[in-house]
């Protein structure tokens, strides 16, 4: 494998002309790109930035994003990335975390950057502000642009086994950790996920997701890896998207679980298979959806499951077996743990245990975290906290977060299988499940329903829905029905942000289906 600006210069050298990156009708092709990125570097260095620096980075999905980010590995600094939807709490608790030396940030988030410097813990970070404009610059803050750079510069020495970047987690079922990551993990994660993809060398990859979501810089690492070119768009439009693969004759598709829920609930186009979509890869492609998924749009899904501390992806489905994350990868064996950590046989639900078979390709550990590193990374495996199991033929399956399980009349509850069936109602975009307390003791469940546009669900219709599917102690006890729900990085739903209180819940007790909270049938 090649380092980052080892690939740069490869393909700047055997495929000069060629678009690297499209994005609102400009391109920049792969020796503009080698241009771009050395003498963005030069500046860089020129501000301050030194090998082994870490530089967080909140900023939009544009090509200087891209090259500033690629310009940071030719330094040997290190990336952070922050979402850009955090406001000044967020961002406080990132900084604060990561300790950045500096912070590269566009100009519309400077107003809650500026906030977030009221409760730092540490001193020293420099702000550098990318098209400043009229945006107000002192102290800590200056500007940052790539009009005029300065002279190339030599890439630095890297290695693989160089800290790369600190990814922070979502944070659905706890406080975000910032995940310590070499080269070696990104080229392994790009060089998997092209094989899920089944990359060719006419490829286009449609790149829509936010740069403080792993698998944006993944996409980014494939075309280097293939010398394959990107169409980037700013963010996912469910209503554009379609439009906007045809206009950019994009040939691969990423998606997440609620991505392609999203693309199903548009209305029906006759020409939904019209488009130049051959692979559409990802993960936690709802199972309802798949064989939809492909026969509208005429697409191939090619599911994969990784996790942030092991590898983008440890597992892969190139079969396409219906609600499989597939087979471990070549790098990687893989079981189902019980609670005493032994393997269980197939069939039953345990904790995904991933072990890798060479070194430095999964996670360093979390930054300034030991004693959480210890409790993901044990005896040379990485303990996933993900429910799973597997097949007679090797498959393996998800079946939710370890943590995001319920206790509920002495029977646990995966809240991921409540929120399949929940989702699979026709009138029903998304769901999210989250535990009660509950004065008989355990919990009692409760659903965020986010109805389909324009749809109006009727609550004992969807608990009878529930009740065709589920055992008596699965089905919830209170619904609420939401407009939108607060999302992390990777657009997955943030429930610690939901609502705690039950006034204005509906609940199925107070309506008469006592069945669904006393047990008795």
């Amino acid at each position: 494998m090649l380092t980052i600006h080892e690939l740069i210069d490869k393909q700047s050298r055997e495929r000069p002309e060629k678009d690297f990156i499209r994005f609102e009708g400009r391109a920049l092709s792969f020796s503009e790109l080698t241009q771009r990125v050395s003498s963005t570097a030069a500046m860089l260095r020129e501000k301050g930035v030194k090998s082994g620096d870490r530089v967080a980075l909140m900023m939009r999905n544009h090509p200087e994003h891209v090259v500033i980010y690629l310009a940071l590995a030719w330094i040997g600094a290190i990336s952070v990335e922050v979402s850009t939807h955090l406001k000044s709490s967020g961002i406080q608790f990132q900084l604060n975390s990561a300790e950045p030396q500096f912070f590269i940030i566009d100009a519309e988030f400077a107003p809650d950057v500026k906030a977030a410097f009221d409760e730092l813990r540490f001193v020293g970070l420099r702000v550098l502000v990318r098209n400043a404009g009229e945006c107000e610059l002192e102290g800590s803050f200056g500007s940052l642009s790539l009009a005029h750079l300065p002279a190339t510069c030599e890439p630095f020495p890297a290695t693989l086994d160089r800290i790369h970047t600190i990814a922070y987690t979502s944070g659905t079922t706890g406080e975000p950790k910032g995940v310590v990551m070499s080269e070696r993990y990104f080229q392994l994660g790009a060089k998997s996920a092209a094989i899920l993809a089944e990359v060719r060398g006419d490829d286009v990859l449609f790149l829509w997701e936010p740069f403080y979501h792993i698998a944006g810089w993944m996409t980014v690492v494939i075309a280097l890896q293939h010398g394959v070119s990107i169409a980037m768009v700013e963010r996912f439009s469910g209503s554009q998207c379609w439009d906007q693969v045809r206009t950019s004759r994009a040939t691969i598709l990423h998606y997440l679980g609620g991505a392609m829920n999203i693309l199903l609930r548009q209305p029906v186009r006759p020409d939904d298979c019209d488009n130049p979509i051959r692979i559409a890869w990802g993960a936690a492609a709802p199972k309802a959806s798949w064989r939809a998924f492909e026969e509208r749009f005429g697409v191939t899904i090619r599911e994969g499951y990784g996790i942030s501390e092991a590898q983008n992806f440890t597992h892969l489905n190139r079969e396409g077996r219906v609600g499989s994350i597939g087979k471990p990868t070549a790098e990687f064996e893989s079981w189902i743990a019980g609670q005493d950590g032994n393997k269980l046989p197939n069939g039953e639900v345990g904790e995904i245990v991933v072990r890798p078979k060479l070194p430095g390709i999964v996670m360093t550990g979390y930054f300034r975290d030991p004693k959480k590193t210890a409790e993901a990374l044990r005896d040379g495996c990485v303990y996933t906290g993900d429910l799973g199991y597997q097949d007679g033929d090797g498959f393996f399956y998800y079946s939710g977060r370890k943590k995001d399980s319920l206790r509920r009349r002495g029977e646990n509850v995966s809240a991921w299988e409540v929120e399949r069936v929940i989702n699979s109602h026709p009138d029903v975009e998304e769901s999210a499940v989250v535990g009660v307390p509950s004065d008989m003791g355990e919990q009692d469940i409760r659903a965020f329903v986010k109805p389909v546009t324009g749809a109006k669900i009727e609550p004992l219709d969807l608990i009878q829905w529930c009740e065709k599917q589920l055992a008596y102690y699965q089905v919830p006890r209170y619904l609420d029905f939401v407009e939108e729900f607060p999302r992390g990085p990777t657009q997955r739903i943030r429930k610690a942000e939901l609502p705690k209180s039950l006034d204005g819940s509906w609940d199925a007790e107070s309506s008469g289906r006592a069945s669904n909270t006393s047990g008795r049938r």
